[in-house]
C-alpha cells in the first residue's frame, strides 16, 4: 500500500500506533521457545540480508513503501554505524529479524518480523524481546520504540505490549492498495 493523503479515491484509512519503552528494566522476556533458536547480530552483506527480509517477512503484511529501492539505497540504509541487524536462526535457517535504527538516544525498531513459516511456533514473543535488550545495551539509549499498524500481523500489537511497550500515539494514515506491476 502506498501512503497518500484522505483525499485520494479510494484510499483507506489505517490505524497506526506507535509504542515505546523509556527504562530497559520494562522488556518483558518472551516465552522460551520450543525450538532451539539462536540470536546472531548480522555483521556480513546487511543490506542483502535486510532487503531480502524486508521482502519476505513485510510481503504478507504490506510493507511496500521500500519496494522500489535500488541496490545502492539498501546498502545506504544498512551500512551505517546506527543501523543494526539481528537474525533469528532455527537449525541454521533464518526464522526472523530484527531491525534496529539507533537515532541519537532513541532507537526505532525499524523492522521485526517472522518468516511465513515459523508463525505459530512460539518464536515471535521471543524474538522481540531478544530485540529489545540489544536496544537497550545500545550506548545512551533512553527511549525505545516501534510503529506497528492495523496490516501487520494480528498478534504484532499484542506481542508488543506483552513485551513491555506502551502505547504512546494513536494516528490514521490513509493508503492506497499497490497496483500490481505499476
Amino acid at each position: 500500500m502506498t501512503l497518500v493523503d484522505e483525499g485520494h479515491p479510494g484510499a483507506r484509512a489505517v490505524k497506526v500506533w506507535t509504542l515505546q519503552q523509556l527504562d530497559r528494566a520494562a522488556v518483558v522476556p518472551g516465552r522460551v521457545p520450543k525450538s532451539a533458536v539462536q540470536w546472531q547480530r548480522a555483521v556480513a552483506n546487511k543490506a542483502e540480508l535486510s532487503a531480502g527480509l524486508y521482502e519476505r517477512v513485510g510481503g504478507a503484511w504490506g510493507w511496500f513503501d521500500r519496494a522500489a529501492w535500488t541496490d545502492a539505497d539498501w546498502a545506504g540504509w544498512a551500512n551505517r554505524d546506527n543501523h543494526h541487524l539481528f537474525l533469528g536462526l532455527v537449525e541454521g535457517e533464518i526464522c526472523g529479524y530484527v531491525e534496529l535504527d539507533q537515532q541519537g538516544p532513541e532507537v526505532e525498531v525499524a523492522f521485526f518480523g517472522l518468516l511465513a513459516e515459523f508463525i505459530g511456533q512460539g518464536l515471535g514473543g521471543w524474538l522481540l524481546s531478544a530485540g529489545l535488550r540489544e536496544a537497550w545495551l545500545l550506548p545512551g539509549v533512553e527511549r525505545v520504540w516501534v510503529h506497528t499498524c492495523e496490516l501487520d500481523a494480528p498478534t504484532a500489537l499484542a506481542n508488543y505490549q506483552a513485551r513491555g511497550l506502551v502505547i504512546c500515539d494513536v494516528a490514521i494514515e490513509w493508503r492506497l492498495p499497490l497496483v500490481q506491476g505499476g
